[in-house]
């Protein structure tokens, strides 16, 4: 019930920000300090991360039954700390040894109440293990995050790599 709750209440900060309707949802377009600080530290442990040091980034998530995580290398969705954790194990170690870096172009950021939402470009460079020139991944990612009593932690990820739109026909 907390996960399906989490999830309505996700939806409804992306439905707000989609159709302007933010003022009557009580919805901030402008994060609060200690959101702010944790994007702050989401950012700084992500170089880890791309260098195949995943602590960082998993001290910054909920460790709680309803986290989720659909990451850009596709797969089934990781439901529950247990399967994210590990999947931050796996993908962390794909960039192993790799003297990774990644930027971030913001495209949205809310805050409602305990529940807040980035939406963000995130640009990856990398070396694979071996071989001498840089790769990139360029990301499409959403965060949902919740306030607990530790303070603001991931909750929610979900990233892609279709930047460029395709058609369908």
């Amino acid at each position: 019930m907390k996960s399906l709750r989490s999830f309505v209440f996700a939806a409804a900060l992306l439905a707000a920000a989609y159709t302007g309707s933010a003022a009557e949802t009580s919805v901030q377009s402008v994060p609060d300090a200690e959101l702010q600080a944790m994007l702050g530290k989401y950012a700084d442990a992500a170089t880890s991360f791309y260098n195949g040091k995943p602590e960082a980034v998993k001290a910054l998530w909920s460790h709680s039954d309803d986290a989720t995580l659909s990451g850009a290398a596709g797969g089934p969705t990781a439901k529950g700390w247990s399967d994210v954790g590990s999947r931050l194990d796996w993908a962390s170690s794909q960039f192993l040894g790799s003297d990774g870096s990644k930027t971030i172009e913001q495209i949205q950021t809310a805050v409602s109440g305990d529940f807040a939402y980035i939406v963000q470009y995130e640009h990856i460079r990398y070396r694979r293990p071996g071989q001498p020139e840089v790769s990139k991944r360029d990301y499409r990612v959403t965060t949902i995050f919740r306030r607990e009593a530790e303070g603001w932690r991931v909750v929610h990820r979900h990233a892609d790599t279709l930047m460029e739109r395709q058609d369908i026909r």
